[in-house]
């Protein structure tokens, strides 16, 4: 009955392109077992049962199983769910929708409306090639075990040496989403240049390698006639009945460590005969040794919509953890951008688990490249994760794409320059104003002595000035005094030894920086976080509330670790060293009573909020709100959340105009902050310091000389005012401010004769 049924319900006729035969899986399921014990994923793995995650271990996970292999989960008490009951009749499937996706959209007019074969892909690379031979060269980086080429394009606008970055795909084969995904990097960036100005502006400056199939044995495999679509290494011949190699488990960093490996042949994480031993391996480590500028490189692979940044096979973080930190972030909020999808990132061990030897390690360990993992759609799927539709294909490589060129804007930084304490809040109307500037080398060096403050206060032309080197890559610029009607605005500059200008900020001058100028400042409100000055903490959290404290847990799973201010302590949830943080509600820390008389209050702090970490990732928010006292009623001044900037830890500075928040003709308020744990086994972290609550204003000296009565006009008034009290020390009548009522003060009356 089975049988008649795939066969009268589906065709099997001779696909166009080769295509999984739903014959070789008729019979087979895929269910999800829940595995106690470690002899019990053993006993699976010596019956054959395969696990289709790579690495099959206890706890719930996904296992391809025969009729009769049930029996054997009965006989060990094994309960498991079905999540695809007829294999045959899902390969079927899929086939089905790539036929109708090729009939209504052929391959020469739309190459991502299917997943494609390697005659395919040889055939679009030849094409590209002969579409963009002014941009474009290909390359073979080396043969597979059977023979088969290792294909690659280069682009390099211009020729030269160039920071270059590298998109591969495919060291696993059953993941088809992978070369489409990497090939269409190239073809974007491609025919933007000359057309998309930044996209072209970024092709000028780096080098943009991509290698769609590193893995072109195993990918073969997973369409042929008695192959497996579920293929997951390449096809070394083993001298045994287990071919294969796990590529991504046969680099040199921490080979054969014990994560996530085995030296089984039969295992999917099989690490080889030894380090770097497969000629696919070879291929590309001896491409990027000999190429000797990669700066940056990208690994695809699925599924699971994560970023996993170096190391992958430790817990440690290393030196840079930070910058790769921030650039994973940075990675993932430009993929979330397309399509809302959120790809979690972080160390592999925290968000998947530990891996020995892999693309991501042996890069960053060699030469230093600043390397990812990236796990692409959909976020979850058993089997079907590794076969998704069609129609899946084209905005997956969209989303992506977008991630790639964050990668690529980061290489093509050739200097880092950055303000350590921030720009200047506020300048001033009497003295001038200095802040530090950092300029780190990159991919090139500054030049000497020319390093450059740009900067204005009516909206004109720029003046300059030389910023002050003060050795290991540490500045100092100054602002000139300001007149309280001015607008400052202004930028760094600073030119390289190839002659490119960088600046700050990037987009300058376009782009500004910007300060008020201020004769006053008015504090009502400070808090460093030192000790409690008011502050209360309520709310329903089972585990993780609000304390006062100096930070802990060493920033290994979100939670700050320093204070932001300098000050040592400040405010953290579950400020304790290990796995805690918020659990099962809310906590809330409110301030005291803050009056603010008058209007024009500015309330500042630094936050830090991390979601990113655990099994619900980018699921809860931080919200800051505020109340009138006496009312009930709270309004949101920021909600920071559920992904995006601010998300994945770090300080924050935040200004908050309050008239503009609603609080115009409020005389006294409170703020609260409340971190929220919704999402089942998410981990959230949050901290607050540096509070401060302050009205800045700005009065100008010389702005009304003269005008004693201070009706806005130098005139007539003014003379009768002085002569009123005329010979005495009155200040009503002494215009310039010396102590006596004399004739000077109607001379000065008389040079600012006018209105104000």
């Amino acid at each position: 009955m089975f049988t008649l049924i795939i066969t009268t319900t589906l065709s099997f006729a001779e696909p166009i392109v080769p295509m999984p035969n739903p014959h070789d899986y008729i019979g087979k399921k895929v269910v999800e077992i829940d595995i106690p014990t470690e002899e019990a994923v053993s006993t699976l793995l010596d019956a054959g049962i395969e696990g289709l995650a790579c690495r099959p271990t206890t706890g719930s996970g996904p296992w391809l199983i025969e009729q009769e292999d049930e029996v054997l989960l009965t006989t060990l008490g094994l309960k498991h769910i079905e999540v695809i009951s007829n294999l045959a009749e899902f390969i079927a499937h899929r086939n089905n929708e790539r036929r109708v996706a090729r009939a209504s959209q052929p391959l020469g007019d739309v190459f991502y409306s299917d997943y494609r074969v390697i005659s395919e892909y040889n055939t679009h690379i030849d094409q590209f090639l002969l579409d963009h031979a002014d941009i474009a060269n290909g390359i073979v980086i080396g043969q597979s075990h059977e023979g088969r080429d290792i294909r690659g394009i280069v682009i390099n606008a211009g020729g030269g040496e160039k920071p270059a970055v590298l998109f591969n795909g495919t060291q696993h084969a059953r993941e088809w989403i992978s070369p489409p995904s990497t090939m269409y990097i190239a073809d974007m960036l491609a025919d933007a240049y000359g057309v998309d100005a930044e996209l072209t502006s970024l092709l000028d400056r780096v080098e943009v390698i991509v290698i769609p199939i590193v893995n072109p044995d195993g990918y073969a495999f997973t369409y042929e006639q008695g192959g497996d679509r579920y293929w997951r290494k390449n096809r070394r011949d083993n001298g045994g009945s287990c071919a294969g190699v796990d590529l991504n488990r046969n680099w040199g960093s921490d080979w054969n460590g014990g994560q996530s490996t085995s030296n089984d042949p039969c295992s999917d994480v099989y690490v080889g005969p030894s380090s770097m031993s497969e000629p696919e391996v070879q291929a590309l480590a001896n491409y990027c040794l000999n190429h000797g500028n990669i700066k940056a490189q990208i690994d695809y692979h699925a599924f699971s919509q994560l970023i996993l940044e170096p190391r992958g096979y430790t817990t440690t973080p290393p030196p840079d953890w930070d910058e790769l930190h921030a650039l994973g972030g940075a990675m993932s909020d430009a993929i979330e951008s397309v399509y809302g999808e959120y790809y979690v990132h972080d160390n592999p061990c925290n968000i998947l688990y530990c891996a020995s030897g892999t693309l991501i390690d042996w890069p960053y360990d060699t030469y230093g490249s600043k390397a990812y993992c990236i796990e692409l759609r959909p976020s979850s799927g058993g089997i079907g994760g590794f076969d998704p539709p069609p129609s899946e294909i084209l905005p997956c490589a969209q989303e992506n794409f977008e991630g790639a060129i964050v990668l690529i804007q980061d290489a093509a930084t050739l200097l880092s320059i950055s303000l350590p304490n921030g720009s200047p809040v506020s300048v001033s109307t009497e003295n001038e104003t200095t802040f530090d500037v950092l300029i780190e080398s990159r991919n090139e060096d500054p030049m000497e002595k020319t390093g450059l403050l740009h900067y204005r206060g009516d909206g004109g032309e720029f003046n300059e000035s030389p910023i002050q080197y003060l050795g290991n890559s540490q500045y100092v610029a100054t602002l000139p005094s300001f007149d309280c009607e001015d607008m400052p605005e202004y930028y760094i500059s600073i030119m390289t030894h190839s002659a490119n200008v960088v600046t700050f900020p990037i987009g300058a001058p376009n782009e500004l920086l910007n300060s008020a100028v201020v004769t006053n400042e008015d504090v009502v409100f400070e808090d460093d976080g030192e000790t409690n000055i008011g502050f209360t903490v309520s709310g329903d959290a089972v585990d993780g509330g609000w304390e006062l404290g100096v930070p802990v847990g060493g920033g290994l799973r979100g939670d700050p670790p320093t204070d932001a201010d300098g000050s040592g302590s400040c405010w953290l949830t579950d400020n304790i060293e290990g796995n805690s943080d918020v659990d099962g509600g809310q906590t809330i820390l409110t301030s005291p009573t803050l009056e603010i008389p008058g209007n024009g209050w500015i309330l500042s702090y630094a936050r830090w909020f991390s979601n990113n970490f655990g099994a619900a990732p980018g699921e809860d928010v931080l919200s800051v709100q505020w109340s009138e006292v006496g009312s009930s009623s709270w309004v949101n001044l920021e909600v920071v959340g559920p992904t995006g900037e601010g998300t994945t830890g770090g300080w924050y500075d935040t200004s908050i105009d309050l008239d503009n928040a609603g609080l115009l003709e409020i005389e006294a308020f409170q703020f609260r902050v409340i971190a929220e744990d919704v999402g089942e086994g998410s981990v959230i972290e949050a901290g607050l310091d540096a509070i401060s609550l302050a009205r800045l204003t700005c009065e100008d000296d010389n702005q009304c000389e003269g005008d004693v009565d201070g009706n806005g006009e130098v005139n007539v008034n003014d003379i009768l005012n002085v002569i009123a009290v005329f010979g005495t020390d009155d200040p009503s009548g002494d215009a310039n401010g010396d102590g006596q009522v004399d004739i000077s003060d109607i001379l000065l009356i008389i040079s600012n004769w006018g209105e104000c």
